[in-house]
């Protein structure tokens, strides 16, 4: 049975009226259209101690004049590794709000990090990752680098000190080698107080030979033949798992031992000396995920992140086209295969951007229509984000979560950057005055 494990409220100072007084009021939202389904309908509709409803109530404390816009469920973002780090959590919780973004999972990052920022006080949801990893497997190259402040364009200086490094393991990333390990390590994880666990597969076809090499950092992940065992140990305690994922052999390893998520899409930087198809998913790997339930988040978008220059690294050279030509011929086929089969594909950004950025791109790379790509980004992925609240939806009962919108995102998919007005449960969003 898959577990589903409920996102935990993170409280920061965002966008956001008085908690208080705004829980009492209540609101006629007047006019605009309104997202049913896969279409615009104009209807009036009340939000009454955080629902919605058809029913005028005895007192409407305010009128929201919608006109002529179009009222869709907030975004959400299933892929992203932000609001762990105190230092910069309101200002990125401010701007997911700014952008629609209400819901989040974040993929991996640090738990001191987490529980400093879930003193702060006010509104973005956020399902929390521990990440899972074999000795020097990824993440721990960026956990490390981060945890040592080491700057990226001086790696070559500082690899010694690398390689032995474990200032981050326990609080970014634990490291299991053996089912031995697992043992050990578990009740570290559980008492980090994760929502969900992040595994890392890397070329899991070549994990021996991977593993001889004690001088490189991230270039590997966890031993194939642990996942089944640690997907087991997650749901006995009620734990999702989503799966980081490079080939189609990790997806398969992934998907047969039941993760809830693959987080990735195999094949963003495919070599040009390399068979495709160790990348491309089959009609039938998309039959195997749609029969198990898991969840692809293809983000796509870094093919094209990862065929420029790195930021980190002076002196690279430009776009190398033919590495995004390869990276987009495996997106598109493994897309349709995975549509053909009906397996659920919510949106996810990772590396600090934009899911509208992934939204975006989607579009762009054809795999997907505006009605499509608007139906991930509304209702697919808050409901995998959030599973079993009522989200995702407009609908007399709904949690009263909305964004109204100054063009038509079906018409033009760039008006989803529109956002014009955000209600939260009921409370009218505003632009901090802090």
């Amino acid at each position: 049975m898959r577990c589903l494990a409920a996102a935990v409220l993170l409280l920061l100072p965002t966008l956001a009226s008085s908690a208080q007084s705004a829980r009492s009021r209540t609101y006629q939202l007047r006019g605009g259209w309104w997202l049913v389904d896969t279409s615009f309908v104009r209807r009036d509709l009340y939000a009454v101690e955080g629902r919605l409803t058809e029913r005028r109530p005895v007192v409407v404390d305010s009128v929201v004049e919608l006109s002529e816009r179009y009222v869709v469920p907030p975004f959400a973002d299933a892929h992203t590794h932000l609001l762990s780090d105190p230092t910069s959590a309101q200002r990125e919780a401010d701007g997911l709000l700014a952008q629609g973004i209400f819901s989040v999972l974040s993929l991996t990052g640090s738990a001191a990090g987490r529980r400093a920022v879930a003193n702060l006080n006010a509104g973005v949801d956020v399902a929390y990752a521990d990440a899972l990893t074999s000795t020097r497997g990824h993440p721990t190259l960026s956990a490390e680098v981060s945890a040592n402040h080491i700057p990226w364009d001086s790696l070559r200086h500082y690899w010694p000190r690398l390689l032995r490094s474990r200032v981050a393991q326990g609080d970014v990333y634990h490291t299991i080698d053996s089912a031995a390990d697992l043992d050990r390590v578990w009740p570290r994880l559980r008492a980090n107080a994760p929502d969900l666990v992040k595994i890392y597969l890397l070329d899991s076809e070549r994990f021996a030979e991977l593993s001889r090499d004690t001088t490189s950092i991230g270039a590997r992940g966890l031993d194939p033949t642990l996942v089944p065992a640690i997907v087991a140990r997650a749901h006995r305690d009620r734990l999702r798992v989503a799966a980081h994922v490079e080939t189609a052999v990790d997806f398969r390893i992934a998907v047969r031992a039941g993760v809830d998520i693959v987080a990735h899409l195999p094949g963003l930087a495919p070599h040009g000396d390399e068979d495709l198809a160790r990348y491309r998913l089959s009609d039938a790997d998309a039959t195997e995920a749609r029969q198990h339930g898991t969840v692809v988040v293809p983000t796509a978008w870094l093919a094209e992140r990862l065929a420029t220059a790195k930021p980190w690294l002076t002196g690279a050279a430009s776009l190398d086209t033919a590495q995004l030509r390869r990276a987009q011929e495996i997106q598109r086929a493994s897309l349709a295969a995975l549509r053909r089969a009906g397996v659920t594909i919510a949106i996810g950004s990772d590396l600090f951007e934009s899911v509208i950025t992934e939204a975006m791109y989607l579009y762009r790379l054809g795999a997907f229509d505006a009605g499509a790509v608007l139906t991930m980004l509304t209702q697919v992925t808050p409901r995998v984000v959030v599973p079993g609240r009522r989200v995702g939806e407009l609908r007399p009962g709904d949690e009263a979560s909305l964004l109204a919108l100054d063009c038509n995102p079906l018409r033009r998919l760039e008006c989803v950057r529109s956002v014009s007005f955000r209600m939260r449960r009921g409370v009218v969003l505003t632009p901090s005055t802090r």
